[in-house]
């Protein structure tokens, strides 16, 4: 059986209520015909029961990542070597018993998410390392890891990555391609250095794509100067601008700690302090599922409620029904409204991804030029028919980067232009509705290939330079001299035409140097150009899918809101025709108001509950206090 369907999290209270809360929501919307709002009721209670804590832990090679995750865990889950050890994205989370399982890319050209096989415990370093399979030669997406602990159970899921080799590494762009969708990220760095330039770029970029992470040193145990390292590491982060929080951990003296039941050496480790840090993110990624599902409760009870209030009002005052349907009929026109294209929400939606398909593209044109300027000067300074699968190498890896840096600013503006466009709702919309995420389309460099003929072309014509050089060199010495009629040896005309030889081999050399390097400058701007079609219209896809994606959402909201209207202004007029003596309509109206108005309490406290417990700075607590019962409104 998968790890997934084996995972049975933990709900805490405040999520028990409210997944009764939205039960109770979606028996309403059932009973209102409001096919629309069940759908979405049931779509917020799938957040509540699938609610998972991603966490990702990123580093370059060989920072102590797996070793971290074993420690915090106290298992030996992820692969550990002396060499590169994770080959793959490996996931961690909660089940029942010990179970592991792979999930495969699906084949070249075909489309899906691949398919799952249950693999043993055991063999997860075969499928997960670099040493069982190396270059992922497998072709894995993932390994997944199922195990029973506590600090799991309530959703917690630790992602081990592959080292990212700095931020360019376009083999692990996947890694970078899944932060958005994570709700904490912990960068890992060890003490043996400072952190570098590299890493810093990768953390600036880290930090745009996920807003929470944690910066963690490892190997405390190894040097005794991590005190001063870290503060060193808090003062780069400072400079940067990057304000997260940082501390130092020991991964060996954690296991030791665990295995000799230790409790001095579990402070001295400093994982209390990490583990305490991971809590805050899992109760606060729970927190965000919980204002998702209010959100959605909210808003589908007061469309509900519309409903209820136009037929009780119009039931209640016989007298005043005519205005009211005279209100209720501008309240759908302006329903109506809101689906014109000339509305303002389109207009925002539809102005800001033009806006963002502009200053992406200039945005990754200005970054490759930039790599070509540099590409040309090292190229200048060395001879790239030497060094060239080096240099290609770096080449493609300043290519990803750049491209990496360009993605997270898509996402940002994209996060941007969905709060804007949910500012136009009277709804807060803007929490319901966020931006869709899309993979950072950097893979495809591996299909890109730059034309490096010239670095495999041996030099030729410069013996032939040489010896021409020589040889006329020699005959004019001699002609001269026989002209001046000086006794001189036939000999002494070699040394005159070896001089020129030489200096004929050198010619030739730099010359052919100097094609090689005009050579390898066009085989640049070549890759370069097709680089930037190739991406350039990956990214334009993805901005046209998240456009898309958005539009749709929103729609969704505007129908919801005009079916509401509609229907509110047809139970006013419905209720205008009964009779003034209609009592039993009259009471079942006030009936569903007083069931609508219980739900409404319900999402109200739980509401309140999570205001107080941010307030507070508490990472969980009792549940809201139980409402009275709702009746299934008529």
């Amino acid at each position: 059986m998968a790890v997934q369907q084996q995972q049975q999290q933990k709900q805490s209270a405040a999520a028990r209520h409210a997944t009764e809360t939205i039960d109770m929501a979606i028996k309403g919307a059932q009973a209102y015909e409001r096919d629309d709002l069940v759908a979405r009721l049931k779509g917020a209670k799938q957040i509540l029961s699938d609610a998972s804590i991603t966490v990702h832990v990123v580093g370059e090679f060989k920072q102590g990542k797996s070793s971290l995750i074993n420690a915090m865990l106290s298992a030996p889950i992820c692969p550990v070597d002396d060499d590169v050890a994770t080959a793959v994205l490996t996931e961690v989370r909660y089940a029942k018993s010990l179970s592991a399982s792979a999930v495969f890319e699906p084949a070249s050209g075909a489309s899906g998410a691949g398919w799952n096989e249950t693999i043993a415990p055991s063999d997860v370093p075969q499928y997960a390392s670099e040493f069982g399979n190396p270059g992922n030669s497998r072709n894995l997406r993932r390994v997944t890891v199922g195990l029973d602990r506590p600090i799991l159970s309530n959703g917690l899921v630790l992602v081990d990555t592959p080292g990212v080799g700095g931020i360019g590494s376009g083999s692990n762009a996947s890694t970078i391609s899944s932060l958005p969708r994570s709700h904490a990220v912990l960068f890992v760095s060890d003490c043996s250095q400072e952190l570098t330039d590299s890493e810093m770029s990768f953390l600036r970029t880290v930090k745009e794509l996920c807003p929470t992470v944690l910066f963690v040193l490892t190997k405390t145990d190894l040097y005794p100067h991590s005190d001063r390292m870290l503060e060193r590491d808090r003062q780069h982060l400072q400079r940067a601008g990057i304000e997260i929080e940082s501390l130092a951990v020991s991964s060996e003296i954690r296991s030791l700690a665990a295995s000799t039941m230790s409790k001095d050496l579990n402070n001295e480790s400093g994982f209390p302090a990490l583990i305490s840090n991971i809590n805050e993110i899992v109760a606060g990624g729970e927190k965000l599922a919980l204002d998702a599902a209010i959100t959605h409760v909210r808003s589908a009870v007061e469309q509900m409620e519309v409903v209820a209030r136009a037929r009780l009002a119009a039931l209640a005052d016989p007298k005043r029904s005519a205005a009211l349907v005279g209100e209720l009929t501008r309240a759908k026109e302006q329903a109506d409204a809101l689906r014109e294209r000339s509305s303002k929400w389109q207009s925002v939606l539809q102005d800001g991804f033009a806006d963002i398909s502009s200053d992406i593209d200039f945005d990754l044109r200005q970054r490759t030029r930039i790599v070509v300027h540099e590409a040309e000067q090292s190229i200048d300074n060395g001879d790239p028919g030497k060094n060239w699968e080096e240099f290609e190498a770096w080449l493609r890896q300043r290519l990803a980067g750049e491209a990496l840096e360009n993605y997270a600013m898509f996402v940002n503006r994209a996060k941007e232009v969905a709060i804007a466009v949910g500012q136009h709702f009277d709804i807060a919309e803007s929490q319901v509705v966020r931006a869709r995420e899309v993979a950072a389309p950097v893979e495809l460099l591996d299909g890109l290939k730059a034309d490096a003929t010239f670095a495999e072309k041996k030099a030729k014509g410069a013996g032939m330079a040489a010896f021409q050089k020589s040889y006329s060199g020699f005959l004019m010495f001699n002609m001269l001299m026989s002209l001046t009629g000086l006794p001189v040896p036939l000999g002494l005309g070699v040394i005159p035409g070896l001089l020129l030889g030489r200096m004929g081999w050198k010619e030739e050399q730099k010359r052919a140097l100097e094609k090689r390097r005009s050579e390898a400058k066009t085989a640049v701007r070549r890759f370069v150009d097709e680089f930037n079609m190739h991406f350039g219209k990956d990214s334009r896809d993805a901005i046209r899918h998240v456009q898309r994606e958005l539009r749709n959402a929103w729609s969704q909201r505007v129908s919801e809101l005009q079916r509401s209207s509609t229907e509110a202004l047809a139970a006013a007029q419905e209720a205008a025709k009964s009779s003034e003596s209609d009592v039993g309509a009259r009471s079942r109206a006030e009936t569903d108001l007083q069931s609508l108005a219980s739900l409404m309490a319900r999402v109200e406290d739980l509401s309140a509950h999570l205001e107080r417990t941010r307030a507070g700075g508490l990472s969980g607590g009792p549940a809201p206090a139980a409402a009275a019962p709702v009746k299934a409104v008529t």
